[in-house]
């Protein structure tokens, strides 16, 4: 197949998505518009590209007029800070770098994120291009970012994207493992569910497709996946722009509670999970639905996370967790598939369903 093309546009964003396997070969013709005069571009990597990925960046830079310099951020730990987002303007303001030049970010979510955030502060805007390196990289860069750490606290400070292009090689995902691909599944199935109905029904032939290596099944739920979150961008219900927080506040409880070693995939498909069950109670969600969720996660190979923690303390994690981000006690939940909005949970409610999510969740001795 090939490389496809998508425009994601929401607000005045107009995104160019490119996506199709061998779209790292196609750089140096994608790259060569991006800049109306090609002068100064930056590489920005993490620890993802080699030294070929690398090289194939800075050489379709250079065939489309660029002089290029290169920052690798693999030292940083953690990443995502204010602090990486500092050296970045250091290294913008060494080379001097203005609104007319261009940085392209190479690699994972995190990276990313920080080129995201720069770019769109620095000069009041420059030109930016995404090379995704994973697969919830390819799935959500082009519609959010991962905010950034401060003030001791996780996740505060972000902005919309603002990339002149996304591309995603579906060849650096085919095949891989769950615990490689897994964040990127559970990403394009919130997707797919936040959509409609039609492309809920139609996710699980993606699923066959994805898991069996078909690179048109990948680019298919990509580009639908691009389709939902920048309409739940779009969308007049203020509620409704919220969508893709489904999950992510229990999630993030769990990850306080369990600590960093689950992998962030299995935390997020829990988050789904558990939020689907508080959505029968609070907005009427079809318990068909859920276990279409449970049993499409375990389609991707994503299983239940079997462990043993205090409902009280789940409870206050979890408020916690959503009063670190707003006055109420408001979760994104689905009421059906294409409709996801922020629904108030009463107490009784959410200990409810927490004392029979965490029974599920103890294993049999």
């Amino acid at each position: 197949m090939t490389v496809r093309r998508q425009l994601v546009n929401f607000g005045s964003n107009s995104t160019d998505f490119r996506v199709g396997p061998g779209a790292l070969e196609e750089l140096p013709r994608l790259l060569k518009n991006v800049v109306g005069a090609p002068k100064r571009a930056l590489v920005v990597c993490d620890a993802l590209p080699d030294e070929s990925m690398r090289r194939t960046v800075r050489r379709a830079l250079i065939d489309s007029g660029f002089t290029v310099d290169e920052l690798s951020l693999a030292d940083m730990h953690p990443l995502v800070t204010l602090a990486a987002a500092e050296r970045l303007y250091a290294e913008f303001a060494s080379l001097g770098l203005t609104s007319d030049d261009l940085v392209v970010a190479v690699g994972a979510v995190e990276v990313c994120s920080v080129v995201s955030f720069c770019s769109r502060t620095w000069c009041s805007g420059m030109s930016s291009v995404a090379i995704a390196c994973t697969l919830d990289a390819m799935c959500t860069l082009a519609t959010s970012m991962r905010a950034l750490d401060a003030g001791g606290a996780s996740e505060m400070v972000s902005t919309l994207p603002g990339w002149d292009m996304v591309v995603a090689d579906i060849d650096l995902v085919l095949g891989r493992d769950v615990d490689e691909v897994g964040l990127g599944y559970v990403e394009l199935l919130a997707s797919a569910l936040a959509d409609s109905r039609r492309i809920w029904d139609q996710f699980p032939e993606k699923i066959e497709g994805m898991l069996n290596g078909d690179a048109v099944e990948f680019a298919n739920a990509l580009c639908s996946a691009q389709t939902a979150r920048s309409g739940a961008i779009r969308s007049a219900n203020p509620s409704s722009r919220n969508a893709f927080q489904y999950g992510q506040t229990t999630a993030r409880a769990l990850r306080k509670l369990l600590g960093p070693e689950i992998p962030w995939y299995q935390l997020r498909a829990e988050g789904l999970r558990f939020e689907a069950r508080l959505a029968h109670d609070v907005c009427k969600f079809e318990v068909d639905t859920i276990f279409e969720i449970d049993d499409r996660l375990e389609d991707l190979g994503v299983e239940e996370l079997m462990f043993d923690i205090d409902a009280a303390a789940f409870v206050d994690a979890l408020k916690a967790e959503r009063y670190s981000r707003a006055n109420r006690l408001m979760l994104a939940l689905p009421r059906y598939p294409g409709a996801i909005r922020l629904c108030a949970i009463e107490e009784d409610v959410l200990e409810r369903h927490t004392a029979a999510y965490l029974d599920s969740r103890r294993e049999e001795e």
